[in-house]
């Protein structure tokens, strides 16, 4: 049996508004984990890109605020370059702003309709709580690295928020290249970049998983299980 104290990590890449698959992958993994490993405890870390593109941005927002507080086991959250882009668009005054048109024309016109009917009050509270995302998550005792988009393979962890938030490079893409004396023995898990076939993509014997697979695309919603010593364990909806 799975070492009682021995954490669980669930990752869940980009869900951009997808509320209902959101809820049912959450449902799906604790099910699972409940009959599979029931003394082990289980932690979520959301990939970031929760908002834009999608049905219900603000139900998603909303929806993992309250589930963040619910988990024995505090869910981490992170920033996205899609949460970013809104909070960089609402912070400036008037739509002629450069920010809101990135925004805007990246799928940011189907979350404010999502808030179309929501108090004002609503939109503020989310926005506070989107601040203070973290844009890295890191587990040292298992090498595991959660990042959005990605790290700068050549200087982590000395890499700033718009390579973490953005980041495609070819060099961060394959792992032969990573050259950072701190990536040794480290796993990299992220978003931000939808797989081609909509299934997870592992490069460099498992060292960077992505778990991008395009949900908002007609995809899939992916979760993984991330447990020390065994197979990764993959959820879709």
């Amino acid at each position: 049996m799975y070492g009682m104290n021995t954490p669980i990590y669930c990752a869940i890449g980009d869900i951009h508004g997808e509320l209902d698959r959101l809820k049912a992958l959450h449902e799906n993994v604790i099910a699972f984990t409940q009959r599979a490993f029931p003394e082990a405890p289980l932690k979520f870390i959301h990939l970031g890109d929760l908002v834009d593109r999608g049905p219900d941005s603000c139900g998603v927002v909303d929806y993992l605020m309250a589930f963040e507080a619910a988990q024995a086991q505090r869910p981490v959250t992170l920033r996205g370059n899609h949460e970013q882009m809104m909070i960089d668009a609402l912070s400036v005054h008037g739509a002629e702003s450069s920010e809101w048109a990135q925004w805007i024309g990246n799928g940011g016109h189907k979350t404010m309709e999502s808030y179309a009917d929501k108090p004002a009050a609503m939109l503020a509270r989310h926005l506070v709580w989107l601040r203070a995302l973290p844009t890295l998550h890191t587990v040292a005792e298992e090498g595991l690295v959660f990042v959005h988009a990605g790290i700068d393979p050549d200087c982590y962890p000395d890499c700033g928020d718009q390579v973490r938030l953005w980041t495609r490079s070819r060099a961060f893409m394959d792992p032969h290249r990573w050259t950072a004396p701190a990536l040794q023995g480290q796993r990299v898990v992220h978003g931000h970049t939808p797989t081609r076939d909509s299934m997870p993509e592992s490069a460099g014997e498992g060292r960077r998983l992505n778990i991008d697979t395009g949900a908002v695309y007609g995809g899939q919603l992916t979760a993984v299980l991330l447990r020390s010593g065994a197979r990764d364990v993959f959820f879709h909806t």
